[in-house]
């Protein structure tokens, strides 16, 4: 207790006082809480124990023993059941008996805790559905849980879950966002309800189908664009007898890149070529060595020694190689350094 303005001491009296509101929230996950540890065995199998839990005023947690996540169905039946518990309105009794009592006639405890002679037993109706130890709070009746929803399922170690749930004003207010989003999204698809998942689905297919469009789009600007600084010498050079085509690109991805680079191998038939590209701030270079050159020039031994420039690394085989780093202001300086590499390459 902390005394926040005068003095307290010995014999004075005080007056405590409870805030209702919270308290009877706690009181609701509370007893939730025993429900869903029914809920889970029944569902799940006797395999389940409690791990551990958290009752607070807006939410409940439970930790419990299971190997695997709950699937949509079992999270349905786990709710399912718990909230038919809730409807039955069934009443929370409160017994004090020797443990022994309390142990053959079925109520479950969490070994581990320290219990004394006498225990408190609290049982959800005629506590056939659920029965434990326990001496904290509880709603008068099941009804008065309101309602319950499970709102996650995670692991938090090997062979233990942790689920959150809520119940009472916290499932009302989560069940009137939930509305509110549908609506909107009903609004932005302008679809109907039934309609929605399909809707979803359908612009999801059309992204897909401009985002292919676009990539190809990008990898024929960056071709054409490549072969017409080509072809008038700019980025085509001859080493040694060998044709090197170096450039930095812009607006494509790995895979956009790694496209690029096969159709300009091809166009040039024998040869070099380096693609630099930046996002980001992060580096990405692609080598590839045309199948005639590959026992002198090594596109792996190339990108070893020109990545660094980045501030990455990288490697491959000889006719391809792939590398990065995270420093797009040297990537020219980079794709420049791979002709000298080259030319030592052809000595």
């Amino acid at each position: 207790m902390t005394v926040d303005k005068g003095s307290i001491k010995v014999s004075d009296t005080v007056t405590a006082t409870v805030d209702a509101e919270k308290r009877d929230a706690t009181r609701r996950n509370h007893t939730a809480t025993h429900l869903v540890h029914a809920a889970l065995r029944e569902v799940l199998g006797t395999h389940v124990k409690q791990g551990g839990s958290v009752v607070a005023p807006n939410v409940l947690r439970f930790d419990f023993t299971h190997y695997q996540p709950l699937t949509d169905t079992e999270i349905a039946e786990v709710e399912d059941l718990v909230n038919r518990e809730i409807l039955k309105n069934e009443p929370v009794n409160t017994n004090v008996m020797a443990i022994e009592e309390a142990m053959a006639g079925g109520a479950m405890a969490l070994f581990g805790e320290k219990y004394g002679a006498d225990v408190r037993v609290l049982s959800v109706g005629d506590g056939v559905f659920s029965k434990e130890l326990c001496g904290g709070t509880h709603v008068r009746a099941t009804g008065d849980i309101g309602t319950f929803k499970i709102i996650s399922d995670e692991a938090i170690a090997s062979g233990v879950r942790r689920i959150r749930a809520i119940t009472g004003f916290d499932a009302f207010e989560r069940f009137r966002d939930d509305e509110k989003l549908i609506d909107a999204s009903l609004g932005a698809l302008n679809t109907q309800r039934d309609n929605l998942p399909n809707a979803i689905v359908r612009l999801q297919d059309e992204l897909k189908k401009t985002r292919k469009e676009m990539d190809e789009l990008k990898l024929k600007i960056a071709t054409g664009a490549i072969g017409e600084a080509a072809s008038g010498g700019d980025e085509t050079k001859e080493i040694n007898g060998v044709k090197v085509l170096g450039k930095v690109v812009e607006g494509l991805d790995a895979n956009g890149t790694r496209q690029l680079s096969d159709t300009l191998l091809a166009r040039l038939k024998s040869g070099v070529v380096i693609i630099g590209r930046a996002d980001e701030g992060k580096v990405g270079i692609i080598v590839r060595v045309s199948d005639d050159l590959t026992g002198k020039v090594k596109a792996g031994d190339i990108i070893r020694e020109i990545a660094p420039i980045v501030g990455g690394k990288g490697g491959g085989k000889a006719d391809m190689a792939e590398g990065g780093g995270t420093e797009p202001g040297k990537l020219v300086e980079a794709i420049e350094a791979a002709n000298k590499v080259i030319e030592k390459m052809l000595v």
